[in-house]
């Protein structure tokens, strides 16, 4: 009798469910999501973000509770998210970073409907009081 020996099989390990949410977005609502995440940020206070609040160091977020803007460094978390958005960013009619195909600024109820759904889809639907 021969036996084989296989290799261990290398198993994926498991993402968080933020990263398994984070995967299945599409990009511009992924990238809105991490920002916030990472930045402990409200979406509101995300969807307001322009390009030159984007340093290669800190993102200038104008905190609408606060009302002043807060400097916040780039966690290397964060930073894939935004050079994938980042090198693909047409800007539209408006200096927003997050726009609809019209190019008009996105709604937080716009974002939360398209969150709350591709949560729901994935089985998923706790993850949506993680990003609140």
């Amino acid at each position: 009798m021969i036996s084989i020996i296989l290799p261990p099989q290398r198993r994926k390990p498991q993402g968080s469910p933020l990263e398994d949410f984070l995967e299945v977005l599409p990009l511009q609502y992924r990238t809105i999501v991490a920002i916030a995440y990472f930045t402990n940020s409200k979406i509101e206070d995300i969807l307001f973000l322009q390009k030159q609040d984007i340093t290669p160091e800190l993102i200038l977020i104008r905190d609408s509770t606060l009302q002043k803007v807060k400097k916040v460094s780039i966690l290397a978390q964060l930073q894939p998210y935004l050079t994938v958005f980042l090198n693909g960013y047409n800007p539209q009619k408006s200096d927003l970073l997050f726009t609809d195909k019209e190019g008009n600024p996105l709604k937080s109820s716009q974002v939360f409907k398209i969150l709350k759904l591709v949560a729901n889809k994935i089985n998923l639907p706790d993850i949506y009081w993680l990003i609140l």
